[in-house]
Order: C-alpha cells, then structure tokens, then sequence
C-alpha cells in the first residue's frame, strides 16, 4: 500500500472527527491493519503494524503483507 492509498483513508477518517465536533488541540489517532495472512501470530502481526506506523511517519510504502483498514481520530473525551 502507498503513500497516496493510505494518506485517503487518514484524511477522510480526519474530516469525519472534524465534523463530528472533534477538536484538533486534543487528538490521538489509532489505526487499524488488516493482514494478508490473518493466521499470522500475534507478535508478528504486532511487528508488521510497528513498521508499518513508522513507514507512514516517513511517508513511505507499507510492508508486505498489510495494508492500513482504518484510521480512528480520538479527542480528549473519546469525541
């Protein structure tokens, strides 16, 4: 998955929290992968999401084998 795929899902995940009445001052996000091979252990999915959150800080493709499913923006308040 590129830059550009993911970089869609977080900035339509980022208006939804906005228009929702989220503030932009008080805000987390959380993300949420799905695995081309969902029998992975636990640990390696753990690694695989790890670099794949560092791969997007750098604005980078993710690794093989996942691809980010969902971005979730949370204000102070779980708004």
């Amino acid at each position: 998955m590129d830059y550009k795929e993911y970089q869609k899902i977080i900035d339509q995940s980022m208006v939804e929290y906005v228009k929702n009445g989220g503030s932009l001052f008080y805000m987390s996000k959380e993300y949420l992968f799905d695995y081309d091979d969902p029998n992975d252990a636990a640990d390696h999915k753990k690694i695989l999401a790890d670099k794949a959150v560092q791969a997007m800080y750098k604005k980078e493709k993710l690794p093989d084998g996942i691809r980010l499913k969902q971005c979730i923006f949370h204000g102070r308040n779980n708004k």
